[in-house]
């Protein structure tokens, strides 16, 4: 069992963490890609209210709401176009605050930490190298293509393979989404509001914080 507030109170053993919003605080980038790509249009652009409230999965649906017209351009064509802005960003992506103190803290309480992500596998694990925290997961679940329908089916791949119990299981993200990732697979979940959702939005669902620290304090 993992002695801190509130994984603690749930006899919790593993961790399993979202990545974009929630460990990397990639916020303003998305949203700048995200305008970037509308002003190209002749579009509205969002501000950040707007946009944490839009955000879902999949990520097809949030572009439609945000205004993509898919019946004059296809997913695919947006999607190539999304990842190649994005990275052209990459240097002014961070760790959310807290993040590396948080992962450190529970790493060296002996808890398992997995990363479960619809970024991709590949580009993943190079995020995680260059912050030089691959080495504190016991297993990094990303996808295999860039449409970031969801991460139900990659879940369960990972509960199956590391023979987890559902109970003694967290899942940690930023977006309503985490909180449908959870359900499907049986698990306990915590949602932070310094990601892609608003506070309001995930306080629906569920028991929010909004600062990583909030874990271990």
């Amino acid at each position: 069992m993992i002695d801190t507030k509130y994984i603690n109170s749930l006899e919790i053993e593993s961790i399993i963490w979202d990545w974009n919003g929630t460990l990397l605080d990639d916020l303003e980038v998305n949203v700048k890609t995200v305008n970037e790509m509308l002003l190209k249009r002749g579009l509205s652009q969002l501000d950040m209210a707007t946009y944490k409230e839009l955000f879902c999965f999949p990520v097809k649906k949030f572009q439609s709401l945000a205004g993509f017209d898919f019946e004059k351009e296809t997913f695919e064509e947006i999607a190539i176009e999304y990842h190649a802005t994005y990275k052209q960003y990459a240097d002014e992506i961070r760790l959310n605050e807290n993040a590396l103190y948080v992962i450190d803290l529970l790493y060296q309480k002996g808890a398992k930490q997995y990363i479960l992500s619809a970024a991709m596998q590949d580009d993943l694990i190079k995020m995680l190298e260059s912050f030089g925290i691959a080495n504190k997961f016991n297993g990094i679940y990303g996808v295999s293509d860039i449409h970031a329908a969801g991460k139900i089916e990659r879940g369960k791949q990972l509960m199956e393979e590391n023979t987890l119990i559902p109970d003694k299981v967290l899942i940690i993200g930023d977006t309503l989404h985490d909180a449908e990732v959870a359900k499907a697979l049986g698990i306990n979940y915590l949602l932070y509001s310094g990601g892609h959702n608003s506070h309001e939005l995930l306080s629906k669902k569920a028991q929010v914080i909004d600062s990583l620290k909030e874990l271990v304090s």
